[in-house]
């Protein structure tokens, strides 16, 4: 994957709008805004990288990935819904792993995880797995025992 910078890009703009309209049509994400679009995604405190994911030249999707100073943080990633068949969420996940790994990070942060949530659902298929529960990080099959989380 190639590195960017969190700013204002055309070609990446043009694919997250074409993923919002099929992923998340009337979410309130799906607003064609420039501005919002890069409020959304950019970090001015954080170290934000915007990682292409191409074949040959054409881009596939973007992970949205914020550099702490533990770890790595999976902010957001968007891809082209025409390329499903690729599992490119689950592929960009995979990647952030092992480039925290190779940069000698002990952690990947997914962010939040509402267990209720379909559209977050994929969070739970990744392990080990440690959740924030009442300022304790602990393992999720402890504090979901019997959820099948």
């Amino acid at each position: 994957m190639v590195s960017h910078p969190p700013i204002y890009n055309q070609e990446h703009f043009d694919l997250y709008q074409r993923y919002q309209a099929m992923r998340h049509p009337g979410g309130g994400m799906d607003d064609p805004d420039p501005q919002k679009y890069i409020n959304f995604l950019g970090s001015r405190s954080i170290r934000t990288v915007f990682y292409e994911m191409r074949h040959l030249e054409k881009l596939l999707g973007v992970a949205v990935t914020d550099v702490l100073p533990d770890g790595l943080s999976a902010v957001y990633t968007f891809f082209d819904p025409a390329e499903k068949r690729r599992s490119l969420g689950s592929y960009a996940v995979l990647w952030q792993v092992e480039l925290a790994r190779q940069q000698r990070f002990a952690w990947l942060y997914l962010g939040y995880w509402i267990k209720e949530c379909r559209k977050m659902a994929y969070k739970g298929n990744y392990h080990p797995l440690e959740i924030l529960q009442d300022g304790l990080w602990i393992e999720a099959q402890s504090a979901h025992k019997g959820t099948g989380a």
